[in-house]
């Protein structure tokens, strides 16, 4: 009963201690008293007894209520503990029995004993032999166990019944109980080692087919053998049974708490069959030498066994053959699975030379298996990863049955490196392999595609350059990296007037700038330096080691290489930058350096020249205040803060009011009426011009909708607008909810705007194809041409009031009127503020006209009124 390693010790359990001391103290007092005759009362010895079945219980209590154990061991040793505790009814009816109580209590103690033996016996009955594929044989196993167990049980215990040479019934009965215990022990005993469950501990198996053995056949014999000696030898029976029952116990949970148990290894054959015929032959020789008297029967035994045997053995062949040809199947099988697979297999010493090499590496490493053979694995892995696969392969090689996975690439046979994951296994200690095992698989295409979704996640598609998540990574990290007396600056940069080229040339070319930027400002930075684009025309610069006068250089030299015209998109193009310029050090906070370079970058652009500005604590109020006023407006479109102003457009030379313009205007709860110039550029830079121009928008066609005939209302879009996907149908949605016919309505646009391509001139085409009238807002401030006017499908053009005549030339308003007859457009005057502008703009041939001179811009109560008094004059 020695102990396996990881397992805990069997004598560790204090009632195992006491169990096995009690058993020793019960056989030696057995013993003594057969050389010295009784040392105390009868009952004494089976109160000795009772006394080694106490604290086997106990054991047997705790292999039924060990959780970690199946449910069918638990159910197991339930019934054990039953049938161990009807053996202490018997002993305890023994021990009244020799007090003398009464008559009845030795047979019933019998009746007892015989129960108990069929409780204990009837979970070992249902014990399952072994896999359906070995019963014949485990049947034969079986009958050669019964036959010569039947022998040495007849000649050595049986026989004795009949040793005078008479025959009576009684002999009889006794010879056949005792052959019959016997025989079912040895059953018994069998089923358990050949037991196929593996719930239980396979040590434990053993002791409880020892337990069932030594009590069935030791129980016949003491009751029936009509050689006693001086004492009653269930007073040795029963210890030694109850005490295989402990250890079986014992061992079962012992077994359970060291974890998984190792699967039995089935052997093809069976040992047990050879002892039998061992045993029987040694009878066949003894009986040759003194003459026992049951020759025959032995020799007939002997021919009987011989035949099993054969009969075993030609099976044993058959299942041999069968298996040999599964065996084959399986090899080949095998091997053309490793022949046609697309992963590579090798062998390996554990010294790094390859021994098997699979057919597949001819498709991943386009190399020859057979030339492999031989090689050292290392000589093919790249050289940027060779410490780490070497480190991998040595820890793998120092323990057998080790398993590591790892990624390394490998040289083809064209001289570029693939990508494999590699799986390497310790097999040196299986004789069929004997080395380092590697399937590899190629992965190339999965590394790449990684590598590429990496790269993407954090650089700018568009320009290549890192993007803010990557920007932000590289700035925390500076920080972490800053010294006390180390520095580092993050520039933020954008770009002015970005928005004009994208609304004049479109969105392709401004890309192309953003491209043609992006190259200029890599190529004036140093390697080490970060250059990021944050998104739109923002970028962002991060200056490692450098800070001050140093940075400011760099940046004039950027800010130079901005400057120089450069053909982008078959356009002649310059483009020019404000940067915001913050100092960082060791223990700063990534986000906040980045606001406060963005708050020095607006302090910048805000001057409208370009140029840089270092952060200053003082600019943090100015910040503040823009992010106030975009918060501000914000509210103001939610609360409907914001109303509608109409400034009217009239006829030439009459004065007749034709329509008005709607002029946004921002009724401020604490500031009271402001014009558009105080938030209109905020609504651009925050992107609020979209909604901001969508409720002024249904404001002036509902209001339109109530004035009398067929007076227009022009509103303006800005081109934030004109690019929203869908544009026409807002304007669409309007013009149904208010109930005014889209004839009535005009959209101004400016120049810029009209060229802006893409969206923007689906959006115009779409708002003409519905009927709303166009018109080109300051025409001659901005991209104004011919083509433009031959192109852009408008109906009508409003002159600049920097162009109206105030008493100097009208050559470019007179150019405009003569522009637009041709073109078949209408043409409007804006700004006419005096008596004398209207006259000579009539002379012109404008048609319409607004300003000053005809009306101010007026709520839209008071326009209801003036159109009302100008319909009760005419």
């Amino acid at each position: 009963m020695l102990d396996t390693p990881g397992r805990p010790p069997l004598f560790a359990d204090r009632a195992f201690q006491a169990v096995t001391a009690l058993l020793i103290v019960n056989v030696a007092a057995f013993l003594l008293q057969e050389h010295t005759g009784p040392l105390w009362p009868a009952p004494v010895n089976w109160l000795l007894v009772i006394a080694v079945i106490v604290p086997t219980l106990l054991l047997c209590r705790r292999a039924r209520t060990d959780p970690e154990s199946a449910p069918v061991v638990r159910r197991y040793w339930r019934t054990m503990t039953i049938g161990i505790s009807l053996f202490v009814g018997v002993v305890a009816l023994r021990v009244l029995s020799e007090i003398g109580l009464a008559g009845w209590l030795l047979p019933a103690s019998v009746v007892l004993h015989v129960l108990a033996g069929a409780v204990l016996t009837w979970p070992l009955v249902g014990l399952p032999l072994s896999a359906r594929d070995r019963m014949v044989g485990v049947w034969l196993d079986l009958g050669t166990l019964s036959a010569a167990a039947g022998l040495l049980i007849w000649h050595f215990a049986a026989a004795a019944q009949f040793a005078d040479g008479r025959v009576t019934l009684p002999r009889v009965l006794a010879a056949a109980v005792i052959m019959g215990a016997g025989l079912n022990g040895v059953h018994l005993a069998a089923k358990v080692v050949l037991a196929g469950v593996e719930s239980f501990a396979r040590r434990g198996l053993y002791w409880i087919g020892a337990s069932g053995l030594i009590g069935g056949l030791g129980s016949a014999i003491s009751f029936l053998h009509p050689h006693q000696p001086s004492g009653n030898l269930l007073l040795l029976v029963l210890p030694f049974a109850a005490y295989a029952a402990a250890a079986g116990a014992r061992v079962q949970v012992v077994d359970t708490a060291a974890g998984a148990r190792e699967r039995r290894v089935r052997r093809g054959y069976s040992l047990m069959p050879y002892m039998a015929i061992a045993a029987v032959d040694a009878m066949v020789v003894i009986n040759n030498v003194r003459g026992t008297g049951d020759g025959l029967l032995i020799d007939s035994v002997a021919v009987v066994l011989t035949a099993l045997v054969v009969i075993r053995q030609l099976i044993a062949f058959r299942q041999n053959d069968t298996l040999l040809a599964r065996i084959g199947v399986q090899e080949e099988r095998f091997r053309r699975l490793v022949q046609n697979s697309t992963d590579m297999v090798t062998i390996a010493e554990p010294g790094g030379a390859l021994t098997y090499v699979s057919p597949a590496a001819r498709g991943v490493l386009g190399a020859d298996p057979a030339g492999m053979i031989g090689t050292d694995m290392m000589a093919w892995v790249h050289p940027d990863d060779l410490a780490a696969v070497t480190e991998r392969i040595a820890t793998v090689t120092a323990t057998p049955g080790t398993t590591t996975t790892y990624q390394a690439r490998l040289r083809h046979d064209d001289g570029t490196y693939r990508w494999l994951e590699i799986i390497s296994a310790n097999l040196t200690g299986e004789p069929s392999v004997g080395g380092i095992v590697s399937n590899a698989r190629d992965i190339t295409e999965t590394r790449q595609v990684q590598d590429r979704l990496s790269y993407e996640a954090s650089h700018d598609m568009l320009t290549g350059l890192a993007n803010r998540a990557l920007f932000h990574e590289r700035v925390t990290a500076a920080i972490r990296r800053a010294g006390p007396d180390e520095r580092f600056s993050i520039v933020l940069v954008d770009l002015d007037d970005f928005k004009t080229v994208n609304d004049t040339l479109g969105h392709a070319t401004g890309d192309a700038l953003l491209v043609h930027v992006a190259e200029r400002m890599r190529a004036s930075v140093r390697p080490v330096d970060t250059v990021a684009r944050l998104g739109g025309d923002e970028f962002a610069i991060l200056f490692e080691g450098v800070a001050g006068e140093d940075v400011e250089r760099m940046l004039v030299r950027i800010a130079a290489a901005l400057l120089e015209p450069a053909l982008v998109d078959r356009q002649p193009l310059t483009a020019r930058a404000s940067f915001g310029v913050v100092d960082g050090h060791a223990g700063d906070d990534a986000g906040d350096l980045l606001r406060q370079a963005d708050i020095a970058m607006y302090e910048a652009k805000g001057r409208g020249e370009g140029g840089y500005e270092r952060y200053r604590p003082e600019m943090e109020a100015r910040g503040a205040e823009r992010s106030r006023q975009a918060a501000a407006l914000r509210t103001a479109i939610i609360e409907d803060q914001l109303v509608v102003h109409f400034q009217p457009v009239v006829t030439l030379p009459e004065g007749r009011i034709t329509g008005a313009e709607a002029l946004v205007r921002w009724q401020h709860p604490v500031d009271g009426l402001l014009g558009p110039g105080a938030f209109i550029d905020t609504a651009e830079q925050t992107g609020l011009i979209v909604p901001l121009g969508v409720r002024v928008l249904r404001a002036a066609t509902r209001e339109a909708a109530t004035w009398p005939g067929e007076l227009t209302v022009s509103v303006n879009v800005s081109a934030r607008q004109l690019r929203e996907a869908g544009f026409p149908a807002v304007v669409e949605a309007a013009l149904r909810e208010s109930g005014l016919p889209a004839r009535r309505l005009t959209v101004e646009i400016t120049e810029s705007v009209a060229v802006g391509g893409g969206a923007t001139t689906e959006n115009l085409q779409g708002l003409r194809d519905l009927g709303v009238r166009l018109s080109l807002d300051d025409f001659g401030t901005g991209a104004s041409t011919l083509s433009l006017l031959a192109t852009c499908p408008v109906h009508q053009i409003k002159l600049d009031r920097s162009f109206v005549p105030d008493g100097g030339s009208d050559a470019i308003a007179r150019a405009v009127a003569q522009m637009a007859r041709a073109f078949g457009l209408q043409t409007v005057a804006e700004g006419v503020e005096t008596a004398e502008q209207a006259a000579l703009m009539t002379r012109l041939g404008y048609e319409r006209a607004q300003g000053f001179h005809f009306a101010r811009p007026m709520s839209a109560a008071d326009l209801r009124a003036r159109l009302g008094a100008t319909a009760v004059r005419s």
